[in-house]
């Protein structure tokens, strides 16, 4: 009886006892100085997640904030897109027919090739400004100096072939101009690059190594200098082979148009004198 009474009891405060263990477990109510310290902060936690996020937030980049990184020669780079642009617009509209050939032009002019009305063409020439106007009025110009029977003469060739070079002069040199930026752009984006290593390295001189925010804004330049100058190098030297093809094109079938007048004046000179 009393040894059953003394195992019920010792049975009892062992229950009791991992019941007030467990409690002080769940409750924290008296834990040691290392494992308290350790389970009671929550709060630094939530506040590195915070600032995690704000840094996620403050890392993110857009256009505006990739040009303030780049630093100064974030400009002139700027500069040269919009100067590209420019070019563009103006070859578009500038590389046209109308301008080179006109239809209404070599038709009129056609016209006066046979009826051997060399000043009413000068005059159309005259009031038409296009490469076809211009190669006209210089061989048209040199055989009313020296007559017809010159016309056949090598000379004359170098004649249209002079105008048609004078007349595209600024052609020719606004089209190099897309060559001058695509190979100016990448060397300003390097430049760019070279700056930025500079100041990364006199921030690492003067003891930033604990710190790399300290010098990451120089690191981002360096490389965002360099992706600018080649976003804008690789536009400007497709223009400039683009461009630079289509004016050939079209200083080609301009001499071909201005060879078929003359051929039309010389038949008309040839049957003149057989009748």
């Amino acid at each position: 009886m009393n040894c059953n009474f003394f195992a019920i009891c010792s049975l009892l405060v062992f229950v009791f006892s991992n019941l007030a263990l467990q409690a002080q477990d769940e409750f924290d109510i008296s834990l040691p100085g290392e494992e308290a310290a350790a389970a009671i902060p929550q709060e630094p936690a939530a506040s590195s997640a915070a600032a995690a996020e704000g840094a996620a937030e403050a890392g993110e980049v857009n256009l505006l904030g990739m040009i303030k990184q780049g630093g100064w020669s974030m400009w002139i780079l700027g500069a040269f897109s919009f100067a590209v642009i420019g070019l563009l617009i103006f070859c578009l509209i500038d590389l046209q027919k109308k301008n080179f050939y006109p239809e209404p032009l070599y038709q009129a002019m056609a016209g006066d090739m046979e009826a051997m009305d060399l000043e009413a063409a000068l005059l159309k020439a005259q009031s038409t400004p296009s490469c076809l106007s211009g190669v006209m009025y210089a061989s048209i110009h040199y055989i009313s100096e020296r007559g017809y029977g010159v016309i056949d003469s090598e000379k004359l060739e170098e004649v249209m072939a002079a105008a048609s070079r004078k007349f595209n002069r600024g052609r020719v040199r606004t089209i190099n101009y897309f060559s001058v930026i695509a190979q100016a752009a990448p060397m300003m984006g390097l430049l760019g690059t070279v700056s930025g290593m500079i100041g990364a390295f006199a921030k690492l001189s003067q003891g930033g190594t604990g710190d790399p925010s300290a010098f990451a804004g120089n690191i981002s330049e360096a490389l965002i200098t360099t992706a600018s100058g080649l976003v804008v190098a690789l536009p400007a030297i497709f223009c400039y082979f683009i461009f630079r093809d289509r004016l050939q094109g079209m200083v080609a079938e301009c001499d071909e148009h201005a060879e078929e007048l003359i051929g039309i004046l010389r038949r008309t000179v040839v049957h003149s004198h057989e009748a």
